[in-house]
């Protein structure tokens, strides 16, 4: 197998080997951020970089030690911009370059840290919590976007999957007419208590109308994906701002999620930890190499 020279054109071949979206979408983030920090470094752009700079491990090591100083962060974390990185994102990070180094033919095989779980909700809990925050409508939260993260908390209580699970599902995922209403996740179908049911309906009607115009105006068809945004986007690059009613990415849900949890319970909790199960993460790699300034901070992954 030949590998393209050239850093993108490596990196996007990489890509396309990898058969789960939520796989790939966490190696391209991580690996854009080093070719993107690697050619600020050298201040030159990215296109001039070889695959040769992103497998030579004292580049690797540099890049994961400026991201484990969280100077890599592009937005801020639930501990500030300038806090150090999770433990968990620095072991995806290294887990990323691991991949990438073996399909190239150069494997790296740096050390992750050991990834580190939330402490997950007990299903009375995880249940109990759900009721208060789809009952009350925090102050400061727009009436969408908390139906939609009521509705995401609802799935992750009644299937035990998270994010990367829950993000793909579609308005076909849903069957909320029937004697027992369920919700379909990871091609598995699973019952939804009566909260969970009437939080999903509220989310749909709301779906609709974000999408036929009721709301906010959008221009084309329907909108199959199950999250959308609830508010217009920001201009960028001198195009008008996007309108609601467009799927949303992971980001925005997390965000969404983190804000209603802080508002209304008085402290952030992650999706994962409404799950009733632990979820393991992808297996790790071999390990003889550590890179400098020892195991990150214990921090969980957003």
């Amino acid at each position: 197998m030949s590998v393209p020279a050239r850093a993108v054109a490596a990196v996007n071949r990489f890509l396309d080997t990898l058969r789960s979206e939520a796989t790939r979408r966490q190696r391209r983030a991580y690996l854009e951020e080093y070719t993107s920090w690697l050619a600020a470094q050298r201040q030159c752009d990215t296109g001039h970089l070889t695959t040769e700079d992103l497998l030579d491990e004292d580049n690797a090591l540099a890049w994961l030690t400026a991201a484990q100083r969280g100077t890599t962060r592009r937005r801020p974390g639930l501990h500030g911009p300038t806090a150090p990185a999770a433990a968990n994102s620095m072991a995806a990070r290294t887990s990323s370059l691991n991949t990438f180094s073996r399909y190239c033919g150069h494997p790296l095989e740096l050390q992750p840290p050991a990834p580190q779980f939330a402490q997950r909700l007990t299903p009375t809990e995880a249940h109990r919590t759900l009721r208060l925050l789809a009952g009350h409508h925090p102050a400061g939260t727009l009436e969408a976007t908390w139906q939609r993260s009521v509705a995401l908390i609802a799935l992750a209580v009644c299937t035990g999957q998270g994010i990367s699970t829950l993000h793909p599902m579609r308005l076909t995922d849903l069957d909320l007419e029937r004697p027992l209403p369920r919700a379909r996740a990871a091609g598995e179908w699973y019952p939804l208590d009566t909260v969970s049911r009437d939080a999903l309906t509220r989310w749909k009607t709301t779906h609709q109308a974000l999408t036929t115009g009721h709301l906010k105006a959008l221009q084309g068809g329907r909108v199959e994906h199950l999250w959308i945004t609830t508010s217009p986007g920001r201009p960028r690059d001198g195009r008008p701002a996007p309108p609601a009613g467009l799927p949303a990415a992971v980001r925005t849900l997390e965000a969404a999620h983190r804000k209603l949890t802080a508002t209304a319970l008085g402290t952030p909790l992650l999706l994962e930890q409404f799950c009733g199960t632990e979820t393991a993460d992808e297996p790790r790699a071999p390990r003889p190499r550590t890179p400098p300034g020892g195991t990150p901070a214990a921090a969980r992954h957003r």
